[in-house]
C-alpha cells in the first residue's frame, strides 16, 4: 500500500513506468546544470554507467570523465571525482569537484595541463606513491576528461 501512495505523490499511474530523470549537476560553486531528460551516462569508479528512467535507487563514486545528460539530445561534461545519487523519485544529483560544459572547454590550456601533469608522473620513478603522486594523477584524469569532453582527444 505504502508503494501506492508513494507513486500517487510522485503523480505517476500504478504500474506506470517514468518518463524522465531530473538531473542536476553541482559542484562545490554552485549549480551547474539543472535538467529533465531521458538518459544519463556517467563515469563510475567501476566504468561506465547508463541511467534511464526508472533506475533503482543507487549512489555511487565517480571517477573524473565525461558526464553525458540526455540521449537525444546530447550535452557533455567534463567532471572531476564525485558522487552520484538516484532516488525514488528519479531525482539524479551529481556531486563533483569540477565541470565544465564540453563546448566551454579551453583545449590548449587542458593539453598543457595534461602535458605537465603526464611529466610529473613519469619523473615519478621508484619514489613512494603519496598524496603528491595521487594529486597528479589527478591532474592527468582531469585533463584527459577535459580533452575527452571537448571530442578533442
Amino acid at each position: 500500500m505504502a508503494e501506492s501512495t508513494s507513486l500517487q505523490h510522485r503523480g505517476e499511474a500504478r504500474g506506470s513506468l517514468p518518463t524522465s530523470l531530473r538531473v542536476e549537476l553541482v559542484t562545490p560553486r554552485g549549480v551547474i546544470a539543472h535538467d529533465e531528460t531521458d538518459a544519463l551516462t556517467a563515469p563510475g569508479e567501476q566504468g561506465e554507467l547508463e541511467l534511464l528512467p526508472g533506475h533503482v535507487p543507487m549512489m555511487t563514486a565517480l571517477k573524473p570523465g565525461v558526464l553525458t545528460i540526455g540521449e537525444r539530445r546530447r550535452v557533455r561534461y567534463a567532471v572531476s571525482s564525485g558522487y552520484l545519487k538516484v532516488d525514488l523519485a528519479n531525482d539524479v544529483q551529481v556531486l563533483v569537484e569540477e565541470a565544465v560544459l564540453g563546448a566551454d572547454v579551453d583545449v590548449e590550456a587542458a593539453r598543457a595541463d595534461l602535458k605537465a601533469a603526464e611529466a610529473e608522473v613519469a619523473k615519478w620513478g621508484d619514489r613512494e606513491l603519496d598524496g603528491d603522486y595521487k594529486n597528479a594523477v589527478q591532474r592527468v584524469e582531469w585533463a584527459k576528461a577535459r580533452l575527452d569532453a571537448a571530442g578533442s582527444n
